[in-house]
């Protein structure tokens, strides 16, 4: 067993989380297990936003995991609500596998102005290293990853990838051009 646990803190939900889930999937990247379960803790004052997750994993097999989060602004709970599920539906679509844990938490600083953090823990398919794999297929999966990432294609490991789908460095390079990023 294994627990990854990190906190960021920030002036707003939104940035913290985002550098956190970042964070937490570079982690996630590098560990094999898969997710059994997920604690998360989203806190916001006047002038700061901490939110703190914990991952608990459990094996050593090499497996495909992420956590994504989404902190969405509505006029009413259920609106926000509705928003947050809408954009972690998004996300979770082209990530293949199964939620391993879930936390949402709703706060109203302002009259009219309710927030929704939902955080979802997914456990994916089994890596196989040896297998190459089809290039529309390693593409979504280049997408899903720089989502998560906040489409930041300077955070890619490209060699790593190219380890990951069985290819060479070039055919990743052409596969982030084909999706609309510059070789950085």
């Amino acid at each position: 067993m294994l627990v990854i646990s990190k906190s960021k803190s920030d002036n707003e939900v939104g940035k913290a989380l985002s550098a956190l889930i970042h964070e937490i999937n570079e982690e996630l990247g590098q560990t094999g297990g898969l997710i059994s379960n997920i604690e998360c803790d989203v806190t916001a004052g006047p002038f700061d936003a901490t939110v703190s997750i914990s991952v608990f994993i459990d094996g050593d097999e090499p497996r495909e995991k992420c956590v994504i989060g989404v902190n969405e602004k509505g006029y009413s709970r259920e609106n926000s609500m509705a928003k947050a599920e809408k954009q972690a539906n998004s996300l979770l679509e082209a990530f293949d596998g199964t939620i391993a844990g879930a936390y949402v938490t709703t706060i109203s600083s302002l009259p009219g102005r309710v927030y929704t953090t939902l955080i979802v823990a997914s456990n994916g398919e089994e890596v196989n290293k040896n297998a190459v794999i089809d290039s529309e297929k390693r593409r979504r999966r280049i997408k899903k990853g720089l989502e998560l990432l906040g489409n930041d294609s300077s955070v890619i490991n490209v060699a790593r990838l190219a380890r990951v789908f069985g290819v060479s460095r070039t055919m990743i390079y052409k596969d982030l051009e084909y999706l609309g990023f510059k070789r950085g």
